[in-house]
């Protein structure tokens, strides 16, 4: 799917019309060049990623501009057949995921240095990552869908968590 229809996707769930979208103060552009964006006339320029996400505030449009702007290094929005968006089946997704994740982890002998590991040490690392990650994709997913079934702003809450993760110091 192009960014254009990722946009006009995003813009019909948040309830913007194109005049709506190109008013608003963080995009600042003309709505005959958002139309041109949605219809791929016209290359939609990168600086404007994260003011259009910033102004749509969607869930599902964040998952896909970050994909959008670094590639594979990302969490996907899940919406796949055997996924299933209603809070408690992702509630679900998360416990069984994490428990994955930490039943990974506990295999693995972390008190040898990583130079020191076999090839198939590593390839339990390895797997390990990968678990870790379907683990923090399903809780992302289930942030996302909390905030869009709970009517709260997904760009808010995360300034008010990274504000937090500065007062914990975990960030700088």
């Amino acid at each position: 799917m192009t960014i254009g229809r990722k946009i006009a996707d995003a813009r019909k769930r948040t309830g913007h019309s194109q005049r709506s979208l190109s008013e608003m103060e963080e995009v600042a552009v003309s709505k005959e060049s958002i139309a041109k964006y949605e219809k791929g006339t016209r290359t939609f320029p990168k600086d404007m990623y994260p003011r259009v996400a910033g102004a749509l505030d969607d869930p599902q449009f964040y998952f896909e501009t970050w994909q959008e702007t670094t590639g594979y290094v990302s969490i996907p929005y899940f919406n796949g057949a055997v996924i299933d968006r209603h809070p408690a089946a992702m509630v679900h997704l998360v416990k069984s995921e994490t428990v994955e994740a930490i039943d990974q982890v506990e295999m693995v002998c972390w008190y040898k240095p990583s130079e020191n590991r076999t090839e198939h040490e590593k390839e339990d690392v390895r797997q390990v990552i990968k678990e870790l990650l379907d683990a923090a994709a399903s809780m992302i997913n289930l942030a996302a869908e909390l905030c869009k079934d709970n009517g709260f702003s997904m760009k808010s809450l995360f300034r008010e968590w990274r504000v937090s993760l500065k007062a914990r110091k975990y960030e700088r």
